[in-house]
């Protein structure tokens, strides 16, 4: 056994060294320089095509790792991109401490807000816009009512003041009309109101002439 597989390995080791043209080992035996009757140096021989494999796979091995690096350095890139994108986002949307604090300095809770000056001329407002509105519904109830009531035309309506039991207007009819009318004999009447402007009674103050104003002089 041990005897064939030095026959063996004598029989490969004076194999021809040259390669075919299919790329194997010639099959033939070699002489002293190593080549059959075929083949010499000048033909690319078995450690020739080991260099060549050796450096294609040497190139091959490069050009991977120089490709993974690429690869490396690009999902590198686009992770920073992404963080980057991420922080600005996070930096616009959430704002600034300084922002923050100035608007938590601006805030005011609305029960530390003094609306008692807004509530008193609120307060007046509707008050005053209450009275207008009565002085109102007083002159239209004297200027329809006391023509009828002192049986005398009516002319217009001097005065309206509010009394404690409601109101007071002062009225002016023509008693007796003349040619001009500068010569009218006008008459002053008072008439009582109450809070819900009801002709409660009227008098007479005076009377004039509508061209005489020495009397309210």
């Amino acid at each position: 056994m041990a005897e064939a597989d030095t026959n063996a390995t004598a029989t490969a080791s004076e194999r021809c060294r040259a390669l075919t043209e299919a790329g194997e080992r010639c099959s033939r035996p070699a002489g002293a320089d190593g080549f059959c009757f075929q083949h010499d140096e000048s033909d690319q021989t078995v450690s020739d095509s080991q260099a060549v494999e050796n450096e294609t796979e040497e190139t091959d091995d490069a050009e991977a790792e120089e490709q993974q690096e690429q690869e490396q350095e690009q999902e590198q890139q686009s992770d920073d991109e992404s963080e980057s994108r991420g922080d600005t986002e996070s930096e616009s949307e959430s704002p600034s401490a300084s922002e923050s604090d100035t608007s938590s300095e601006g805030t005011t809770d609305p029960s530390d807000v003094d609306t008692s000056d807004l509530e008193e001329e609120e307060i007046e407002v509707q008050a005053d816009q209450s009275k207008i509105e009565g002085v109102l519904a007083v002159r239209r109830t004297v200027q329809s009512t006391a023509g009828e009531l002192i049986g005398r035309p009516f002319d217009g309506v001097s005065e309206i003041s509010p009394t404690e039991d409601g109101w007071r207007a002062v009225v002016e009819v023509i008693e007796r009309s003349s040619i001009p009318d500068t010569q009218d004999v006008m008459g002053r009447y008072e008439i009582d109101l109450d809070e819900d402007g009801v002709v409660q009674g009227y008098r007479r103050l005076d009377r004039y002439r509508r061209g005489d104003t020495k009397a309210f002089e």
